[in-house]
C-alpha cells in the first residue's frame, strides 16, 4: 500500500451522473434478472437478517465484505443482498461485487460479470477504487477475500483471506464496512476430507478439497447476515504510517474481521436449523 495522499483529484463527495455498464459498476435495480433467477429457481426460502446495515448512511458508501463459502455458495447472499437494496429504494445506486481475477479466464465471464453482476472490471488498483468510493462513483461494492481459498476446506468455515485490498479501500474512503455470511449452500458442496480427521501443520487447519459439482438441486433454506463493522485502522492511518506499518496493521485488521465472520456464521448457523426443523414440522402437519 502507497504512503502518502489519496488519490489525485479526489475531493468532497457529491452527485455524479453515471452511465452504469461500462466496466465500473451497473445500477443496481439493473440485477434484477439475476436475483430473480437465483431466489426463485435456486432457492425456496430466503432471508436477510439485520439488511438495514446495508443500507447508505450519510452519504458514505458501502463495502461488503462476505464469507465465499464452498463454491458457489456466495451466489444467493449476492442475489439476497441485491434484491434488499432495491426492494428497500436503493436501486439506483451504482455497486458491482468483485471476484477473482481468475474468474475471468473463463470465456465470456468477464462480459457476463461486467453487465450483469456489476464487476468493475476497469478498476485495477486499490488507488483505484478507493477514488471512485470517495467521489461517489461507486457507492456499494465488495468481495469475499478468501478468494481461491474457497476451494479449499479449514476448520473455520471463513477460511484465511487472499486478498485485504477492498478492506484498505473501504478504510481508507471512510466507507460504511459491512460484514455478511451466510449458510445454506453448503448442498452443493462435495468435500475430500485428509484421512482419520486430520489436518495439515502450518495451514490455518487445512482439512481436504470442496468440490462443487453440477446439477445443482434447489436449496431448501438459505440464511444471510449483515453486520456493521468498526475497524481499528483509520484514514488518517494510511496518510501518516510507513506502507510496511499499514501492510502489519492490515495483516491484524483481516484477521479480527475473519474471527468475527466466524462467529456469525455460527449464528447463522443456529437460524438456518431452526428454519429446517420448522419446515419440517410443518411438512409433518401438512401445512
Amino acid at each position: 500500500m502507497k504512503q502518502g495522499p489519496d488519490t489525485p483529484g479526489v475531493g468532497e463527495k457529491k452527485n455524479v451522473a453515471f452511465e452504469s455498464g461500462k466496466g465500473m459498476g451497473v445500477r443496481l435495480k439493473e440485477m434484477q434478472p439475476f436475483y430473480d433467477f437465483v431466489l426463485n429457481r435456486l432457492v425456496e426460502q430466503a432471508e436477510l437478517h439485520n439488511g438495514e446495515a446495508l443500507i447508505p448512511e450519510n452519504g458514505r458508501p458501502v463495502v461488503i465484505i462476505a464469507s465465499h463459502g464452498p463454491g458457489l455458495a456466495w451466489v444467493p447472499i449476492l442475489a439476497l443482498v441485491s434484491k434488499h437494496y432495491v426492494d428497500s429504494g436503493c436501486g439506483d445506486l451504482i455497486g458491482g461485487m468483485v471476484p477473482h481475477k481468475a474468474v475471468f479466464l473463463v470465456p465470456g465471464f468477464k462480459e457476463y460479470y461486467k453487465r450483469v453482476l456489476g464487476t468493475p472490471t476497469e478498476v485495477k488498483t486499490v488507488d483505484h477504487l478507493t477514488g471512485l468510493l470517495k467521489t461517489g462513483r461507486i457507492q456499494v461494492t465488495g468481495t469475499a477475500p478468501e478468494g481461491a481459498n474457497s476451494i479449499l476446506s479449514f476448520k473455520e468455515y471463513v477460511g484465511p483471506f487472499r486478498s485485504r485490498g477492498m478492506i484498505a479501500a473501504a478504510i481508507r474512503s471512510n466507507a460504511n464496512l459491512v460484514l455478511a455470511a451466510h449458510q445454506g449452500a453448503e448442498t452443493w458442496n462435495r468435500r475430500l476430507r485428509l484421512p482419520l480427521g486430520l489436518s495439515l501443520p502450518n495451514t490455518f487447519g487445512l482439512r481436504g478439497v470442496n468440490l462443487t459439482l453440477p446439477p445443482y438441486k434447489k436449496l431448501d433454506n438459505y440464511v444471510a447476515l449483515a453486520q456493521l463493522y468498526t475497524p481499528s485502522m483509520t484514514e488518517k492511518d494510511f496518510k501518516i504510517l510507513s506502507a510496511r506499518e499499514c501492510s502489519l496493521m492490515l495483516n491484524v485488521e483481516a484477521e479480527r474481521i475473519r474471527a468475527e465472520m466466524n462467529l456469525m456464521t455460527d449464528k447463522v448457523k443456529t437460524l438456518l436449523a431452526g428454519r429446517r426443523m420448522q419446515r419440517l414440522i410443518e411438512r409433518g402437519a401438512g401445512v
